[in-house]
């Protein structure tokens, strides 16, 4: 997900799912069905919004059979988690073009973690970190070297960083839009942050697996 002060910009009308049904099919219609990706209608969309699947289930957007097969696999997704559609704008600056990106949300553990949504995921690893924090006996404490060891606090500073991608948006939707976690932290859910470490590579990622085993390790 685009983040920070941008995903305010645009009609606000975009960000309220109830309302923005017209909007986004006619954004959509223009970005499937003609070549210029410039104009008023992309200036004018905000840099993230979510809309609901189906807003956008059985329209005849898409032409390119690839197109379709995406924009129905996120609308089945969406559906079967009972979620939205999250749809990130860029800009190529130096030809003057924009691309849409779209996701499922709200981001799940599990999910595969992207340069669009690693603000969710970094999200959900803060809060798993104050959860152990706040519960040492089930898999130990991640926080408690982090004043004397330096590495980790430049680590957790990181990762903190990473997560505050998310604020804006959480200004704008509630956290059970954007993200779905079990705050309780059972083994399956931490066998999924474990996997999702593992398997994808932002910042932080490869280092902080190690440092949760580590401590687990220990605990255990």
């Amino acid at each position: 997900m685009t983040q920070g002060e941008k995903v305010v910009a645009g009609s606000p009308n975009y960000h309220d799912v109830e309302k923005n049904g017209e909007l986004v099919l006619k954004l959509f219609t223009a970005y499937y069905r003609t070549s210029n990706h410039s104009g008023k209608i992309y200036d004018e969309s905000p840099n993230f919004f979510l809309v609901k699947p189906q807003v956008l289930e059985g329209q005849d957007i898409a032409t390119r059979s690839s197109d379709k097969l995406l924009l129905d696999d996120c609308i089945q997704r969406a559906k079967a988690r009972g979620g939205y559609i999250g749809v990130s704008k860029h800009r190529n600056p130096k030809l003057g073009y924009y691309w849409l990106e779209l996701s499922v949300m709200p981001f799940m553990m599990g999910d595969a973690v992207s340069k669009d949504n690693k603000g969710e995921f970094f999200y959900i690893l803060t809060k798993f970190i104050e959860y152990t924090r706040q519960n040492p006996k089930i898999y130990g404490d991640l926080t408690a070297e982090m004043e004397s060891d330096r590495d980790i606090a430049l680590m957790f500073a990181g990762i903190n960083k990473m997560a505050d991608r998310l604020s804006t948006s959480l200004k704008i939707y509630p956290e059970k839009m954007l993200v779905s976690y079990n705050p309780n932290w059972p083994v399956t859910e931490v066998k999924k942050l474990l996997h999702s470490l593992k398997e994808n590579d932002q910042n932080w990622c490869e280092v902080f697996f190690e440092y949760l085993i580590y401590v687990m390790g220990k605990k255990t």
